[in-house]
Order: C-alpha cells, then sequence, then structure tokens
C-alpha cells in the first residue's frame, strides 16, 4: 500500500511539473548545457554570471535573447527596446511584481495592496508623499533623532550595526510620514515593520528555490513566509490601536466644543482616501516594503562613495549648508542640492541592476521586426549601458560631478528622479516609481545631517565590493563603518533640530 501510495505521489508530481515547465520561447537561451536536464548549471549561471550571459548572448545573436533561471526564465530585450517596452499597454510591470513577489500568498498582504487593483497605496504615495513642505519638517526632526539613536553623539570613532542602523535610520525618516508622531519613534512598531520587511524578501527569495506547482504548499512551512503571516495581525492591531484614539480625540473635541486634532501622515489620508476599503495595518505594511528596502541599499551606497572620495565631502557640506541656510527645511533646500543630487544618481549608476522595465506579457504581443512574445512570458531590457563608455565616459570611475556637468550641458534628464533613455533605473511611461520623489528628499535630508555632524570612515582592512546576485547588485554586506561626532554645534541651528 505505501510503495502504491509513493508511485501515485511521484507520478503526480511529475506531471504536475511537465504540465507546469516553462513555455517553449521563440529567443536563443544562452545559458543551456547539455546533460544539465535540471538546470542546476543554468540558474547557476544566471545567478553568478548574469552580465556576461547578457552582453555576450545581445552582442552575439544580435536581438532579444533568453536566460533560464532555477525555476523560471526571463526573455532579455536589447537597450533598443526601452522606448517600445515603457510604451506598450501589452506589458504590465504590475501584473510581473505580483507574480514574482506572490501577491495573494497568506502573510503577503502588503504585496496585495501595493499592486491591487485599488491604487490607494500608489495614489498616496503619488499625490501626497512627494514635494511636500508640509511633512518635510516632521521627517527632519525624525532624522535628527534617529542619528542620535542609530550612530549617537560619541566624539571619539566608534563602530555602527551598518544594516541595523542604516535601516533603522530610513524606517524612522519614512515612518514620521506614513504612521504620524504615535508610532514614528516607537521601537515596537519600527522593530516590526523592519522585520516584516525583511522576512518578506527573504521569503520570496526562499520561494523562488522551489517549482512552481508546489509553492501553494511550501509557503505554509518556510519560516520567513511564516515570520510574515504572524507580524500581518500585530500590525493590524497596532495600527487600529492608534486609529481608535484618534478616533476618540476627535469625538472628544466635538462633545467640548473645540477644534478635532489633525494629522498630516499617511495613516490619516488613507482613512480620508480609502473609505475603509483597504486594512489600515495591511497599507503600512505596503508602504513600509516599498520605502525601506531598496532606499535603504542605496542610503549605504552612497555612504561608501561618501568614505571612498573625502574630496568631495567639503563642496557637499558646503551645498547643504548654503541651500537650508537660504531656504530652510524644504523642498526647495533639497531641489537647490544640485551636486548632491548628482552625486546620489553616481552612486545610483554604479550600484543598479543589469535589466531595467520588467514587464509581464499580457497577450501575445509582436516586437517591431515581427517576432512574437509568447503571453504569459516575462521580458526585461538590458540596461549595461549605463557601463557603456559610449554612454559614459571612464564608466567604471566614480564620478560625482557626472550628472551635474550633464544639467549644466543643458541635459533636461539629468536629475537623479528623472529617468532617460538610456537610464532607466527608476523605470518608465506608467510604471514609472512613484515614490522617487519622497526618497530622494529623504535621503537629502538623510545626507544633510551626515554631512554637517558627523565624519565617517571604514574600519581597518574593510574594502567594500558589490555583489551579484542574479540580475541585481547588493550592497556588500560585510561592510564595517565607523563614525564620529564633530565637534562643531552650530549645524543644530542650520538643520532646525526639534528634538
Amino acid at each position: 500500500m505505501l510503495t502504491q501510495l509513493f508511485i501515485w505521489t511521484a507520478v503526480a508530481i511529475l506531471v504536475g511539473a511537465f504540465l507546469l515547465r516553462p513555455k517553449r520561447t521563440p529567443f536563443p537561451i544562452v545559458n543551456k548545457y547539455p546533460y544539465d536536464f535540471l538546470g542546476r548549471r543554468a540558474a547557476r549561471e544566471a545567478q553568478q554570471n548574469a552580465r556576461k550571459l547578457i552582453t555576450e548572448g545581445l552582442a552575439k545573436h544580435q536581438g532579444p535573447i533568453t536566460i533560464n533561471f532555477l525555476h523560471g526564465r526571463k526573455i532579455i530585450l536589447p537597450a533598443s527596446s526601452a522606448g517600445w517596452v515603457k510604451s506598450n499597454k501589452d506589458l504590465d510591470h504590475k501584473q510581473l511584481v505580483k507574480d514574482d513577489y506572490f501577491a495573494g500568498v497568506p502573510g503577503f498582504e502588503a504585496q496585495s495592496v501595493l499592486h491591487g487593483d485599488d491604487e490607494t497605496a500608489k495614489r498616496l504615495i503619488t499625490t501626497k508623499m512627494g514635494q511636500n513642505d508640509s511633512t518635510i519638517g516632521a521627517m527632519n526632526d525624525s532624522l535628527a533623532r534617529a542619528f542620535r539613536v542609530h550612530w549617537g553623539e560619541d566624539k571619539e570613532w566608534h563602530s555602527i550595526n551598518w544594516h541595523g542602523d542604516t535601516m533603522g535610520i530610513i524606517a524612522r525618516a519614512a515612518s514620521s510620514v506614513f504612521v504620524g508622531p504615535e508610532l514614528g519613534d516607537d521601537p515596537t512598531w519600527l522593530c516590526l515593520i523592519q522585520g516584516y520587511v525583511m522576512s518578506y524578501f527573504m521569503a520570496v527569495y526562499d520561494l523562488h528555490a522551489y517549482p512552481p506547482w508546489s509553492r501553494s504548499i511550501v509557503h505554509w512551512f518556510l519560516p520567513n513566509a511564516k515570520a510574515c503571516r504572524n507580524m500581518v495581525p500585530q500590525a493590524r492591531a497596532i495600527v487600529n490601536g492608534v486609529l481608535r484614539k484618534r478616533q476618540e480625540e476627535t469625538e472628544r473635541a466635538m462633545k467640548e466644543g473645540s477644534s478635532a486634532p489633525e494629522y498630516n501622515d499617511a495613516l490619516a489620508w488613507a482613512q480620508a482616501s480609502s473609505n475603509g476599503k483597504i486594512e489600515p495595518g495591511d497599507l503600512q505594511l505596503s508602504l513600509a516594503m516599498a520605502a525601506l528596502f531598496t532606499t535603504t541599499e542605496l542610503f549605504r551606497a552612497i555612504l561608501i562613495d561618501i568614505v571612498r572620495h573625502p574630496e568631495l565631502v567639503e563642496p557637499l557640506k558646503e551645498e547643504v549648508s548654503e541651500q537650508i541656510s537660504k531656504h530652510g527645511i524644504s523642498v526647495a533646500a533639497t531641489n537647490n542640492m544640485l551636486l548632491l543630487d548628482s552625486f546620489m544618481k553616481e552612486s545610483q549608476r554604479l550600484s543598479a541592476g543589469l535589466v531595467v522595465l520588467e514587464r509581464a506579457v499580457l497577450r501575445d504581443t509582436a516586437l517591431p521586426d515581427g517576432r512574437v512574445l509568447p503571453r504569459g512570458s516575462q521580458i526585461v531590457v538590458d540596461s549595461t549601458n549605463i557601463w557603456d563608455p559610449t554612454f559614459y565616459p571612464n564608466p567604471d570611475q566614480f564620478d560625482g560631478y557626472r550628472f551635474l556637468r550633464k544639467r549644466e550641458a543643458g541635459d533636461t534628464t539629468s536629475q537623479f528622479v528623472q529617468s532617460s533613455q538610456d537610464f532607466y533605473v527608476f523605470g518608465g511611461g506608467r510604471h514609472v516609481c512613484p515614490g522617487r520623489f519622497f526618497a530622494s528628499i529623504e535621503l537629502k535630508l538623510a545626507l544633510a545631517h551626515i554631512l554637517l555632524k558627523y565624519d565617517m570612515r571604514f574600519a581597518e582592512g574593510c574594502d567594500p565590493k558589490p555583489m551579484m546576485n542574479g540580475l541585481h547588485v547588493m550592497v556588500d554586506p560585510t561592510v564595517q563603518l565607523e563614525v564620529r561626532r564633530r565637534r562643531d554645534g552650530a549645524v543644530v541651528n542650520i538643520l532646525g533640530e526639534k528634538l
């Protein structure tokens, strides 16, 4: 009996694997190898040598190529296709993210909210969290407190927690706008959202190691996915508790005949615009997921570049001081930090992934040359031209003035938040990143605090190197950063801190 059960189970698994195997692709597979029946070598090459596969494959075949990953494949289009891809409505970024990041899995409600049919989260990010002077003061004050907590006031050199302190600073800055004063500095809440974000992305990584047909079962047993399921009800309880208290305060004010309190944060904005259709805690987790991981990674890359280029610290410091002295803590001040903007974009260029404009093909779609992208396939566009000397002289060298010179020469697409025909790191078309303005202000304010308050250096023997992870680049996780508080106390007045 057990033998028969084993045989039928094995047959069912094989049949399922056959039915759900990747569809045939009309474009050459560049990492297909003899006798690699399980695709292990293909997956290893895709994980470790994707840049070589892309550049050599596109050069050899002079057109789209396919790369096999462990349990999936992507069609790589040449960079010249970017304009066509970004404007084609049969190619959808939201659907790709829902598929690749498993929207609908229990515990992944944040993903379902962020890329669901109700676009409350996207609408809030676009309309309320961009260039909003009414929230920038609260963010600045939150950053002041964040640096006191995470980097300290010690005027002697001391090590920071590279992972915990960098994400902690970004989490506090974002939370000042997302959840307001009740939770913006709350250790329990900050720990929860950071834990959720990290567990979520690790769970996604874990699930990609399993065949598609098995994932609906496997996720129930994966530790990171289980952690997400546990944190969702915790977030709901905390956020709903804040909303109840706010409602009580409003009702009390009405009874007393006084003005109702006003709240200027995403928690209040969402309540006003969503009509209770979205669970507030889920929305907060979705905002954290969208804002913490990628912004923290870029923050880390910028810190590394500042340490590597001490000759730029003084010019950056002077610019930050001048603009804040002139405009105060405002959007105008951050918009006029032109050298810092250029520095940030150059860091982004050198730490960017290998592809952009990721899309799911909603229906069979003909390329301009007539070849067809099959429905259900996933495509990406080669972006390795950001290291091409044709576009960027000395592309492997960091040049903090690179994009400032382009702007001064009349290039209207050289700002940090902008995309261009050779720089789609923030995406393009209707799917361009809605949070890029928020991220720009957040990073510039954080860097202003650092430039005006702290010295930084690597610990002895530390030499950070970026790490390839398939199509993506990761900041070196082993960085050992040391900081010390500058002795000049005048910057507190420049930054207008309210501690």
